[in-house]
């Protein structure tokens, strides 16, 4: 259901746990994956159409980047079709199309159950398992350290690093604007002094100019890493373990930061907990996108 405060794009449906259970993840990185965005009318009265790979971010990200009115359709194969109204007779469709397909394309855009989900890129070139790194991933690499290692000089320039792209990309991807406050998504490890998403969010907030909150949305109860655990048994593994305060969040658009998104189980049971709290919507972005949405638990 989606309730009236939520009519203007981007619009947050409502959703449960049962959801976030069977979500499936989808990601499409439009300039390498999916080449044909435009579709070209076949006849005069037909209009000019825009083919996505799911609705999910894409056409939220559409209604608040474009200023072009557009119908909507959904087709059984899950993708999204856009017709432009009113230019069925022009050679082109407007230039703003064309600057919005090359923008998003450079992102790893995600389905999920979030008003808009965005990665920067992929964990490997291409999201190919067999190919090199990508530049974030190997800042991301850098930036957090593991086990009982600390932080160092090498550590926060590679995070910094991290910030400057994401901010570069909130500024240019303008679908994002309406957010007002900034999240990290928890820890697992409450008691550990240095955590990368909460030093994302806190600069991110600092250089996008937004309320940095992440001190209302704690773990209140360690737990292991879950990125080992089988899908079916990630949001299990969650219950219990998180803590947003009440009224903090009432009528908020909140972005949500994480450095790694797997199976997004965790993205969308942060998202519930601020919705239950008051939140309006959420946007969420990652640093990187794994190839797989169930990697290191060996396909489970």
């Amino acid at each position: 259901m989606i309730t009236f405060a939520n009519l203007n794009p981007p619009v947050q449906d409502d959703f449960d746990e049962d959801d976030i259970r069977k979500l499936k993840v989808g990601r499409k990185r439009l300039a390498t994956d999916w080449p044909d965005v435009l579709r070209k009318p076949k006849a005069e009265a037909q209009d000019w159409a825009l083919t996505l790979p799911f609705p999910n971010t894409y056409r939220n990200a559409f209604e608040t980047m474009c200023d072009v009115p557009v119908f909507p359709y959904v087709a059984a194969t899950g993708r999204l079709c856009l017709y432009l109204k009113g230019i069925a007779r022009e050679e082109n469709p407007p230039q703003e199309i064309y600057e919005w397909i090359d923008k998003v394309g450079k992102f790893v855009a995600i389905k999920d159950l979030l008003a808009i989900s965005f990665t920067l890129d992929f964990e490997r070139e291409g999201g190919n398992p067999e190919k090199s790194q990508t530049r974030v991933a190997l800042l991301r690499a850098k930036a957090k350290p593991y086990g009982t290692q600390s932080a160092t000089k090498t550590t926060t320039k590679a995070a910094d690093e991290l910030v400057d792209r994401c901010v570069d990309f909130l500024k240019e991807m303008s679908c994002y604007e309406s957010a007002n406050s900034v999240v990290a998504a928890p820890p697992s490890d409450p008691n550990k002094q240095y955590n990368l998403p909460r030093y994302l969010a806190e600069k991110i907030a600092a250089k996008w100019e937004r309320t940095d909150l992440s001190e209302h949305v704690r773990t209140i109860k360690a737990r292991g890493s879950i990125k080992s655990t089988a899908v079916a048994n990630k949001l299990d593994a969650l219950l219990g373990t998180i803590e947003v305060d009440a009224d903090v969040f009432h009528k908020r658009n909140v972005l949500l930061i994480d450095d790694l998104y797997q199976s997004g189980i965790t993205m969308n049971y942060c998202g519930l907990m601020l919705l239950r709290a008051g939140a309006r919507k959420i946007f969420g972005l990652a640093c990187e996108k794994t190839c797989r949405n169930d990697d290191n638990v060996g396909g489970r």
